[in-house]
């Protein structure tokens, strides 16, 4: 069955029995084989034959190998976990922050939570869109965002967060926008829908520094957080609406019984700390 698993994630990648063959250092006759050894073990059609070599896969291929996909990447993570826990003493805990909670919760959270020396910990700082990419590739442990955002296989526990507000010289014509994907952003979008705005003109941002260096500038106004607001640069408050929740988000079966203990760990000191 392995065989033909291996067999038929090739010419699914592929799309053609000649190149998964030579891949897999086997003949094309051998992978045909495979293929409908697995297609009559499952009772349905996999792939659609051109008459030359070419396939289209079926949607239940198309399902078969996302399924298989998962399967094997959570394979992985766990035979690399095993091995680096038989080398090293210290388990990989990739962790990534959102650019908010990167300055407002990542170093007094870190502080706690490196005296923890069986942890081997990396330290990212992306927006929410990529913090849950990297949670769902297995590129990270955990992440810490700032807008509730689901996905299979993910789990989310809302946590305490940031107070926005609307920051800048507030008869400024120009918005200052961060990128799409960003956990600012879902709240500066809601904020001009609620206001009925729609800027005549705008510049996308792709990271809280260079905004906090426009605003000192006295250049625009952006939705923000209050506690990242530069020292005299005025600001207005926007309603409790906007007052925001973060999130920890992490795989929802988490093979791994160290990685699970970190979850709790995190989890605690960020509901019973204030870390801001």
């Amino acid at each position: 069955m392995e065989k033909d698993v291996q067999a038929f994630m090739a010419v699914y990648e592929t799309r053609n029995f000649s190149v998964a063959a030579r891949q897999l250092f086997i003949s094309q006759p051998s992978v045909s084989v495979q293929i409908n050894r697995l297609e009559h073990s499952l009772d349905m059609t996999l792939f659609v034959r051109n008459g030359r070599r070419q396939v289209q896969p079926t949607p239940a291929a198309d399902q078969l190998y996302l399924a298989y996909k998962r399967l094997n990447d959570e394979w992985q993570q766990t035979f690399m976990a095993i091995k680096q826990l038989s080398e090293h003493p210290q388990m990989p805990a990739p962790l990534g922050f959102s650019q908010t909670t990167a300055v407002t919760v990542m170093p007094a959270l870190m502080a706690i939570l490196l005296p923890h020396t069986n942890y081997q910990f990396d330290v990212q700082t992306m927006n929410s869109e990529a913090v849950l990419n990297g949670v769902v590739s297995h590129k990270l442990a955990f992440g810490l965002i700032e807008k509730p955002m689901l996905a299979d296989t993910v789990s989310q526990s809302e946590l305490p967060g940031d107070q926005l507000v609307l920051a800048g010289q507030p008869n400024a014509d120009l918005w200052l926008l961060r990128e799409p994907g960003s956990g600012v952003r879902h709240y500066t979008d809601a904020y001009l829908r609620q206001q009925g705005i729609t800027p005549a003109h705008s510049l996308v941002v792709d990271t809280n520094q260079s905004i906090m260096g426009l605003l000192q500038a006295g250049i625009g106004k952006t939705i923000f957080s209050e506690a990242l607001v530069p020292s005299g640069v005025p600001y207005t408050e926007i309603g409790a609406a906007f007052h925001r929740n973060f999130y920890l988000i992490g795989l929802e079966q988490q093979p791994n019984a160290t990685l699970r203990e970190l979850r709790v760990l995190i989890e605690n000191t960020l509901k019973s700390a204030n870390l801001k």
